[in-house]
């Protein structure tokens, strides 16, 4: 169904709260707020097509994120219907979905819910909250196209009275999806929250948790390796390297366990995503001038999203379990230095410790 949808942004507004300033194009934490819902839109769990962008003013500045940019087909910035119609004259796909440009962040399934509501019959849906209706973020039928224009004919210009007459479903979302960017107080307030944040990829715009939506990254081969070590006393090394530890071969227990630990990754570390990974190799290095035991752990897999967590569980997950093995004989035992040492593939590419 998704391939079915087309996206518009609405940017044509006058900006009269933000003192005239081209509204889609007013910065945003160092971004243009367009910026924030082309992003918004490339994260839907249900992906859109084509992404249409309603602007009349600035129309080179505004395409680097769409595929067209459109103007009001009426003069004088007659309001979000105008460009509704714009984007209903020129969409090719059955469903619009409708979003303005003050909106950086979307609900991860707000496509994906307007279209489950419109599949009940109605010919539009739109977002609700508890405290008020939001009708410009709705999903339309291209087939109300003659409906709204006769709407306009008739001089009425309210966008939450048209989609009323048009039979749209309302759909209930968390208030914090939606805040109001009117005015520039608004933007600098939004923009000190997400200065919090910037570069977490983990937090929305509201600086809440979420887990990444990774479904439009090209899968690639990706390579980690990650190192730690466990300080000892020198007779537990000594046992170790003996193997006359009365548990066991430690070694040998540990590379599984870290094997393990690196397959178990997303059910421990709450935001990651399930990896299905390619391999996991494991060293352990005696060092008897430091009395301790490095463990070095290469993880890799061809996927969307990197594998350094992986790689980094397991070295953490093979110390613990030389710590467990070991904890009789010696309490005192110290794990550190647990550390991303280089990583390969992906958007960011190749990155290598300092000193590596």
């Amino acid at each position: 169904m998704s391939a079915l949808v087309s996206a518009l942004i609405l940017a044509g507004g006058r900006g009269q709260r933000l003192g005239g300033v081209d509204k889609g194009l007013a910065l945003l934490a160092g971004r243009p707020l367009v910026a924030w819902v082309s992003d918004a839109l490339a994260s839907q769990t249900e992906p859109v097509g084509d992404i249409l962008i309603s602007a009349n003013r600035n129309p080179d500045s505004y395409r680097r994120y769409g595929t067209r940019v459109l103007a009001d087909l009426a003069p004088d910035f007659p309001g979000p219907l105008a460009g509704i119609e714009a984007g209903l004259a020129v969409c090719t796909t059955p469903w619009l979905l409708v979003l303005p440009c003050d909106v950086p962040q979307l609900p991860a399934d707000l496509l994906a819910r307007l279209l489950a509501a419109v599949q009940e019959g109605a010919p539009a849906a739109y977002a609700v909250s508890s405290t008020r209706s939001h009708p410009a973020l709705c999903l339309l039928a291209v087939q109300l196209l003659p409906h709204l224009q006769a709407y306009l004919a008739s001089g009425q210009r309210r966008l939450q009275g048209w989609l009323d007459m048009a039979g749209g479903m309302p759909v209930a979302f968390s208030d914090t999806f939606f805040p109001n960017l009117n005015t520039p107080e608004d933007i600098r307030a939004m923009s000190e929250t997400l200065g919090n944040h910037e570069g977490l990829t983990h937090f929305n715009a509201a600086g809440d948790a979420h887990m990444v939506n990774v479904g439009g990254k090209t899968p690639t081969q990706r390579v980690a390796r990650a190192a730690g070590r466990i300080v000892m006393q020198p007779d537990t090394l000594a046992k170790i390297a003996a193997g006359t530890h009365k548990k066991g071969d430690v070694l040998g227990i540990a590379r599984i366990a870290a094997i393990m630990g690196a397959k178990r990754t997303a059910d421990l570390v709450p935001l990651c995503h399930p990896l299905p990974l390619s391999g996991v190799e494991v060293a352990f290095r005696l060092d008897e001038a430091a009395n301790c035991v490095h463990c070095e752990v290469t993880a890799s897999t061809f996927g969307v999203t990197g594998v350094e967590m992986e790689a980094l569980t397991a070295v953490q997950v093979a110390l613990l379990t030389i710590y467990d093995m070991c904890k009789a004989v010696d309490k005192g035992m110290v794990m550190d230095g647990v550390r991303l040492l280089e990583k390969t593939g992906g958007k960011s590419g190749h990155w290598r410790a300092e000193g590596v």
